[in-house]
């Protein structure tokens, strides 16, 4: 068994050599890392004796390691002794190796051969995680001193202007003036000889901000990214100036929704200088709502109630033709699938309707196609149950499972207009039945008494059919 250090002159575990260092500690060997491959290559390069091959027992003193190779720990075989932590005394001890520990001693070589023993710094920044902190620290007071300068909230609109001038990277080509208590910054360009203001920014006491380009206003929600109504940092100011800048020097980089809705607050303006009955009131209104969908998702659209009217006029009338308008997608329209769920709004519980719809419907009628006939139809079905959109379907009102539908119908006598306007589900189809449920459509005794002169002839033609006006 070997017991000397393999080190390059060293003599210790021959006879006569030191047991103990210059420190008093006792000399110890510690083996080759063979199971650690680099770390063995770092000992044989460290080692200055040539052609060295460690073996399994080839050993190196702690003469060639430094005291920070080095860690003590209890190493008591006692266990009642460590429970009782009041008899834990300074020893015994035992010291250890580092896992990753390189010997750099080498006495007995030439001082190049052997690496000099580092100095610990003793400093508190000498960790990694201690920069860190220092480093985020003085981010930190960096950050809350530009936020202290660039918060204007309690100044006034000449300060907020002298801060404004100041800034180095403040927008060029802005004037700045006062009119009625507001401070306005304005791009002016002349063309022919004629001054046009194409953008302006206006700041009111309460630092609230209005946004106009080409002297039309702009929405805020084109801008609401960088603030929502008004201001309370130098920096948000001026991100609105730079903004408004480049929309006016660089036409391209208008979005579409601002070009949109320039247009349509001056077609607004038009529509109120028309009569509400109007056909260019009507026109301007498809336009109007045209141009609002044309910026929304077609997913997120609401239609209004003439255009959905229209839709389904046009897709009654021809659904190929509606097929095309579209497939052509020039024209924003809803869906067919959106015309069946306006068409399938009826409650098959009671009955009841739509009665906006029909009302909409009918005032889109002339005289003469306003005289409807009443038709009551038997549709039979299927008896079965089923739970859909977290409703159970197919049962009557008395809870049964219906097995025929009561339907009520309109169609124009002058005209091409009709539409369904009630469901029954019936289990049995009685006069009675019959009977209650025609006087239970409210909307259709209305109707039927409001314009009941002009009808009585044309109720006693069928005793299932009855005239509306």
């Amino acid at each position: 068994m070997v017991y000397k250090c393999a080190a390059f002159g060293c003599r210790t575990g021959y006879n006569g050599s030191n047991t103990v260092d210059e420190n008093g500690e006792k000399i110890t060997l510690h083996l080759f890392p063979l199971h650690n491959h680099d770390l063995c290559e770092k000992w044989i390069r460290a080692n200055p004796r040539k052609d060295c091959v460690p073996t399994k027992h080839s050993k190196l003193c702690s003469l060639h390691f430094t005291s920070n190779d080095f860690v003590q720990e209890r190493r008591d075989s006692n266990s009642t002794r460590r429970k009782r932590k009041s008899e834990i005394s300074e020893h015994p001890l035992r010291r250890r190796l580092k896992d990753d520990a390189v010997p750099s001693i080498f006495q007995n070589c030439p001082s190049y051969l052997s690496s000099p023993a580092t100095v610990p710094r003793l400093t508190s920044r000498a960790t990694s995680s201690r920069r860190h902190q220092s480093v985020v620290d003085r981010l930190a007071v960096l950050e809350q001193s530009m936020l202290v300068s660039d918060d204007i909230s309690g100044l006034t609109l000449p300060e907020v202007q002298q801060r404004l001038q100041s800034q180095d990277c403040l927008p060029e080509g802005y004037i700045f003036t006062f009119v009625d208590d507001c401070l306005s910054a304005y791009l002016m360009t002349v063309t022919d000889g004629v001054p046009t203001i194409t953008g302006s920014v206006v700041l009111d006491s309460d630092l609230a901000v209005t946004v106009s380009l080409d002297g039309h206003s702009v929405s805020p929600s084109h801008y609401d990214d960088i603030f929502k109504r008004s201001v309370d940092s130098l920096s948000q100011l001026m991100n609105i100036m730079a903004r408004l800048k480049s929309w006016v020097t660089e036409p391209s980089q208008r979005p579409l929704a601002v070009c949109i809705d320039i247009a349509v607050n001056v077609l607004k303006r038009c529509k109120e200088n028309l009569d509400d009955d109007s056909d260019d009131h009507r026109r301007l209104s498809f336009i109007i709502e045209q141009l609002q969908l044309l910026s929304t998702s077609k997913y997120s659209r609401s239609y209004s109630p003439q255009l959905t009217i229209m839709s389904y006029m046009i897709s009654a009338a021809s659904s190929a033709a509606y097929s095309v308008l579209l497939n052509d997608n020039v024209l924003c329209l809803p869906s067919k699938s959106t015309l069946k769920k306006v068409t399938r709004r009826v409650d098959s519980n009671s009955g009841l309707d739509n009665k906006a719809y029909l009302k909409l419907r009918m005032s889109k009628l002339n005289a003469f196609e306003t005289a409807v006939l009443l038709m009551i139809d038997e549709i039979y079905v299927a008896k079965r149950v089923e739970y859909s959109r977290g409703e159970v379907q197919g049962l009557t009102t008395e809870g049964s499972v219906a097995s025929t539908l009561l339907c009520f119908m309109i169609k124009s006598l002058a005209g091409k207009y009709k539409d369904l306007v009630a469901i029954y589900p019936m289990s049995k189809l009685t006069a009675a039945k019959l009977y209650d449920c025609t006087l239970h459509r409210s909307d259709v005794v209305a109707e039927r008494r409001r314009f009941q002169r002009g009808c009585s002839v044309c109720r006693q033609r069928c005793n299932k059919s009855q005239v509306l006006h």
